[in-house]
């Protein structure tokens, strides 16, 4: 009993400084913000409460759901495309030669330390419609059918804008898997040699189940980057052609800053941060839930 409350007292006595730092630069700071977002505000000073009316006119508005159409779009390019991705070049660094390896390294990190303006800027030359690679590419081999204005028609857009923020990051969610490969103990794949696998069936027994905790990390950093999703798409379009590439984010900015509604900016931040919390929830509460020890 008193080593149950010792250690108890340990883990709250460590755990404190870290959850008062929490509280004052992370939860204390969402305490204005929900109330400013039951005002009408310009940014300076209220201009009287309005209680609901800011929720009632986001929820209203189309743009609203245009934007949540388009983050969730690039959530699923991010999960559906760039998670399977990246283990596949996770699991093909890892059979290369060491100096092979390094180049790959290398060349998956490269991406993801350029600026986002620089990223853009390049896809942005990729895109051009009369000069750019992807149409000049089409015309080469005959399919000028197929050519685009990628970054103006409504259909497009956003495919284009997630293309870019998949190539600048699945690199870097390889090399976390990379990482998570090389702890795995080297006796389980020796065992499975002995018995006759496989490199497929190596790493749908071994590699990726083994892999859970990387995973699940992974997804929860992949689901709320592609959530905050916002500097690609200022850079290339700035949320056009009119309404169509704006993500949740960037119409928190536009209504905050270009219209000069404070309110309805910040209730569009708190149902943002609201859906935030509940998707992390539901992947702790659902992936990886069981504990691996080697």
């Amino acid at each position: 009993m008193n080593k149950y409350f010792s250690t108890k007292m340990s883990i709250f006595v460590f755990a404190t400084p870290a959850l008062l730092l929490f509280t004052v630069f992370c939860v204390y700071p969402l305490v204005p913000e929900i109330w400013m977002s039951l005002q009408k505000h310009n940014g300076f000073q209220s201009l009287g409460f309005v209680g609901l009316d800011n929720y009632k006119a986001i929820f209203a508005s189309s743009s609203f759901w245009t934007a949540h159409k388009n983050t969730y779009l690039i959530v699923g390019i991010s999960l559906l495309l760039g998670i399977p991705l990246s283990m596949t070049l996770a699991l093909f660094m890892e059979i290369q030669t060491p100096r092979l390896r390094r180049f790959f390294k290398s060349a998956a990190m490269f991406p993801a330390i350029l600026s986002v303006t620089v990223v853009a800027q390049i896809w942005l030359a990729f895109y051009e419609p009369n000069w750019g690679l992807f149409n000049s590419i089409l015309r080469a081999i005959g399919m000028d059918s197929w050519t685009h204005s990628w970054l103006t028609e409504k259909n497009t857009v956003m495919l284009s804008i997630g293309l870019t923020f998949l190539w600048q990051y699945i690199g870097l969610n390889a090399m976390l898997f990379y990482t998570g490969i090389k702890t795995i103990p080297k006796s389980y794949y020796e065992a499975a040699l002995i018995d006759g696998a496989n490199f497929a069936q190596v790493c749908m027994r071994i590699t990726i189940p083994l892999l859970q905790n990387i995973i699940k990390y992974v997804l929860i950093l992949s689901t709320l980057g592609s959530m905050a999703f916002y500097s690609h798409v200022r850079v290339m379009t700035a949320g056009g052609p009119g309404d169509k590439s704006r993500t949740v984010i960037y119409q928190m900015y536009y209504t905050a800053f270009d219209t000069s509604e404070f309110g309805k900016g910040t209730a569009i931040a708190v149902v943002f941060i609201l859906e935030c919390l509940l998707i992390s929830f539901l992947i702790q509460r659902f992936v990886a839930r069981d504990k691996l020890e080697f």
